[in-house]
């Protein structure tokens, strides 16, 4: 048949209504394709972004009970907690059961079998427990008002005996700072309230290395499944964290992690059908470490994404996200449907139509296909204004948010870097010069901002000869410790215009930090104040470590106590400041914060004071960067290819 017999009214239609198809129906497939490539890479990042956060987060939280046994070991050896008085411990650990109320219990077992905790269960209730005579086998407890008051009528009494709780087994039997297992618990008067929960302790000896007890506090897990239970992971994802041998520890939807026999569930025997797909993936491929990869269950693709959690604090854990493919591409295919049909419509009404139906259609197709050709080339300033139908409206709208998050994204990690930039600027940027006194100091981040702190202070009233050193730690890492850093530099560089003790500097700056951290954020410092002109150094410690001195003259380091609370935790905390004598020519000061003595191997040990102080005793005669720069040196040597997980700060200080 000849087109040429064909009738207008026919030919017409056919003329524009099947190019009008042909080119729609091409241009559709084309920005489906693209568009799905855009999404699929937009849904990778933001799931990738949704770990790296959630790692954060973990990291963050599970920090809380590590310096809070650092705290409560720095009390113990200095006796502010006496070891011969446990009663006496109450309110201070009340106070802190209060300040962080993550922490589902804190302890301490003396090494001749008395025992003391606050905890804190399921159902809200805290209970204080007392074991005060090693050669009783029975353990009090009371409930404790909202005060931290003990309910006398709500004593209870329970054979106890601690050398068989794990909590105080696994540091004693270690002899270093240790994680327990996770443990299941009930408590507070209910049979159906459990407690998914990990323990860290600190073994605590005394001076002759014999052990004194553990101190410990206890997490509760249930924190992190109410935490991934609010991430917006696609509109239907889940995610769900395991252990090193594939055990529950949170998941975000609910589903059970505790077995009816009230044991920790293994993920693999799990109802959650998705969860058993993810770990049979893992379990079938010998995937224990990052992956993202699809999988397939019941007919449907799913994005699955794991990766490594909590090796910041010295835990083995997996991150695992599972999401329906359609979670992300099921628009753009309803997309692709709807514009097929209205291209197949339009053929219907190309009479008179077509021209008009073609432009129409495809013009708004080829502006969005070419815009997502260019988002996904990296053109991130593209926008769509489209005026034209609700779909294509839509459409163009969330491919715009889609382009202005990546923005986001962006302009966040130029924001790291500058901020990274500024703090740095904030620490010193050569060692000050005064006679008889070689200085050096050192810090490096393990992120792009940190919060450790070294300083040499202009003391208003003090001589030229005299130094003023300063170094603190601030809880945690990023953005948020940087600027609690920030803002101890500023107070205590402005109070240093003023003459006072060291005691006077610390007392002022606690009372400041306090208004700003509710208690709810720390920092240790340590103020040293030295002169090569006198054989005495002065120290005043919030929280901190003493310093490390060597003289060489007497071939050892004379151990120093003393120091009170961290920064930040409690208005009106009164500090003292203390003497040091014995500081001849040739004597070496350092001052450091945790992350030195706490750089882990590949073997997971840590780097330890011993060999810290062998360093210094076998380069004393070399100039205070020579030590700096071995000191580095051997930590980069000992960590071998492990990665560094905590600021690394200090100061040497060399009496000429």
């Amino acid at each position: 048949m000849s087109f040429k017999r064909l009738p207008i009214r026919v030919l017409a239609p056919l003329l524009f209504g099947i190019p009008v198809l042909v080119v729609g129906v091409w241009l559709s497939l084309t920005w489906n394709r693209q568009s799905q490539k855009a999404v699929t890479q937009l849904a990778e990042q933001s799931i990738e972004e949704i770990h790296r956060t959630t790692a954060d987060k973990i990291a963050d939280a599970l920090s809380i009970p590590v310096k809070v046994c650092q705290v409560n070991k720095h009390l113990v050896t200095t006796r502010a907690l006496p070891p011969d008085d446990l009663a006496a411990w109450r309110p201070t650990f009340v106070r802190e059961s209060k300040t962080f109320d993550m922490l589902s219990a804190i302890s301490w077992g003396s090494a001749d079998g008395r025992s003391i905790w606050v905890s804190r269960y399921a159902d809200g209730s805290t209970y204080w427990a007392i074991k005060n005579d090693s050669s009783s086998e029975m353990m009090e407890e009371w409930k404790l008002n909202s005060d931290g008051e003990v309910l006398q009528d709500t004593r209870n009494a329970f054979e106890f005996r601690l050398e068989t709780r794990p909590w105080f087994q696994t540091p004693r039997d270690a002899k270093r700072p240790s994680w327990s297992d996770p443990y299941v618990w009930v408590g507070g008067g209910s049979d159906v309230e459990t407690t998914l929960g990990i323990s860290y302790g600190i073994p605590v000896y005394h001076v002759d290395r014999t052990l004194m007890g553990v101190v410990d506090a206890d997490y509760s897990l249930n924190d992190l499944s109410s935490y991934l239970g609010k991430l917006k992971i696609g509109k239907t994802g889940m995610a769900f964290m395991l252990t090193a041998d594939g055990k529950l520890l949170a998941t975000s939807d609910g589903t059970n992690i505790i077995s009816i026999e009230g044991n920790q569930l293994p993920a693999a025997e799990s109802d959650n059908p998705k969860i058993q797909a993810a770990v049979k993936y893992l379990q079938s491929h010998n995937a224990g470490g990052d992956l993202s990869t699809h999988i397939d269950l019941a007919g449907e693709t799913f994005y699955l994404h794991a990766s490594q959690v909590g090796r910041e604090v010295g835990l083995d854990w997996q991150l695992l996200t599972i999401v329906p493919e359609k979670d992300f591409v099921g628009d753009i295919e309803a997309e692709f449907a709807r514009s097929w049909i209205t291209s197949f419509v339009a053929v219907l009404l190309a009479v008179g139509l077509g021209l008009l139906a073609a432009r129409w259609l495809v013009q708004p197709l080829t502006s969005i296909g070419e815009s997502v050709r260019r988002i996904g080339q990296g053109d991130l300033d593209t926008r769509l204004n489209i005026q034209h139908a609700p779909e294509y409206n839509h459409l163009a709208a969330e491919i715009n948010k889609m382009a202005e998050g990546l923005q986001d994204r962006l302009r966040m990690q130029k924001s790291l870097s500058l901020a990274m930039e500024v703090q740095r600027n904030l620490l010193p940027s050569e060692s000050p010069r005064i006679k008889g006194l070689d200085i050096a100091g050192h810090s490096t981040y393990c992120d792009e901002t940190g919060g450790d702190y070294y300083d040499f202070l202009d003391v208003g009233g003090s001589d030229e000869d005299t130094a003023v050193l300063v170094i603190g730690d601030v809880m945690g890492h990023g953005v948020a410790a940087a600027l609690l850093m920030a803002t101890a530099r500023g107070i205590l560089r402005s109070r240093c215009a003023v003459p006072g003790s060291l005691a006077d500097f610390l007392n002022h700056l606690n009372d400041m930090l306090v208004v700003d951290t509710n208690g709810e954020r720390f920092m240790t410092m340590l103020l040293i104040t030295m002169s090569a002109n006198k054989d005495t150094i002065r120290w005043a410690s919030a929280g901190h470590g003493p310093p490390i001195i060597y003289s060489p003259k007497e071939n050892k380091f004379p151990q120093l106590d003393g120091g009170g609370l961290p920064l930040g935790l409690m208005e009106g905390e009164k500090y003292s400041e203390y003497w040091q004598p014995g500081i001849h020519p040739g004597t070496v000061i350092l001052a450091t914060t945790d992350g030195l003595e706490e750089t882990m191997n590949e073997a997971g040990e840590q780097f330890g004071k011993q060999r810290l102080e062998e360093l210094v005793r076998e380069n004393a005669n070399k100039p205070a960067e020579e030590i700096s720069q071995i000191i580095r040196q051997a930590l980069v040597g000992y960590r071998g290819a492990g990665s560094q997980d905590d600021d690394l700060t200090f100061v040497v200080a060399k009496v000429l």
